[in-house]
Formats: structure tokens, C-alpha cells, sequence
């Protein structure tokens, strides 16, 4: 079975699997500005859904998002982010679970480094594959 990485994508991801089990795999996308397009549906418990994508909108060639996809989380770049427009982000999410990747200077002495896991990277569209959870036994290739 080869599954395409998005409907613009000509390299595909190759499994080997069953058609009766379902496959969930984790998809972080690259930066985009202007993500337009989309709909989302949902919230509380149930999580945030994607309900609709606009044909060729930004959210469907650049972020390569798909109706049903549960949006797990959002990364906002504060690079030349007005301080208005950084603090209303940050105070609307307040109540909410938040992580953030920061710079920060120390001395030498204080840095050890851990080594990461890899993601695989794939270059056309613009997206990693984070982690692949099989529903059931499969081959991967």
C-alpha cells in the first residue's frame, strides 16, 4: 500500500498493512504564514477537528491539512511579532495547556547536552512525521 504524503505530494509513504486496521500517525507541519482556508469544529473533551478545507487555499498546499484531522496542537513564531499582538496570543491562552521554546543565555559550565530522537523528514509538502502509532500489526518500509 502506498499512501501519499498529501494530495500535491508525488513521494508516498509505503506500509504494508491490512485495509481492515486504521493507521493514526502524528504529523507536524513547517511554518506557514497566513494559514487561511480551514474550519474547525469541536472543542472540550472531544478535541478540535478540522471540518472543512478551502481547495487551494493556504491551509491545503502549504500546511497540508485534511477534513478530520484532530489539530493537537498550534506553534505561534513570536520572530517580529508586534508586543500588541504577542500578548493577546499569550493572554488568550492562559487557561490553556502551554509550552514554549525560548532562548536563553548561561554560562558555559551550567549546558549538557541530551541527545533527541530523529524525526523523519519528508520534503515534499513540507511536513515531518513525528511518530507512526500502527492500529494493529503492520510492516513498515
Amino acid at each position: 500500500l502506498q499512501v501519499p504524503i498529501s494530495p500535491n505530494s508525488k513521494e508516498k509513504l509505503k506500509m504494508h498493512m491490512p485495509f481492515s486496521k486504521a493507521m493514526e500517525i502524528m504529523v507536524e507541519t513547517e511554518a506557514e504564514v497566513g494559514a487561511s482556508g480551514y474550519s474547525v469544529t469541536g472543542g472540550g473533551e472531544q478535541g478540535i477537528f478540522v471540518k472543512d478545507v478551502l481547495k487551494d487555499s493556504p491551509a491545503a498546499k502549504h500546511l497540508s491539512l485534511q477534513q478530520g484531522d484532530q489539530l493537537l496542537s498550534a506553534k505561534v513564531y513570536f520572530d517580529n511579532v508586534k508586543y500588541e499582538d504577542a500578548l493577546r496570543i499569550l493572554q488568550c491562552a492562559e487557561p490553556y495547556k502551554v509550552s514554549f521554546q525560548l532562548k536563553r543565555t548561561v554560562p558555559e559550565a551550567e549546558v549538557s547536552v541530551r541527545p533527541r530522537v530523529p524525526s523523519v523528514d519528508v520534503k515534499n509538502p513540507k511536513v515531518k512525521v513525528a511518530k507512526m502509532c500502527p492500529d494493529g500489526a503492520g510492516e513498515f518500509n
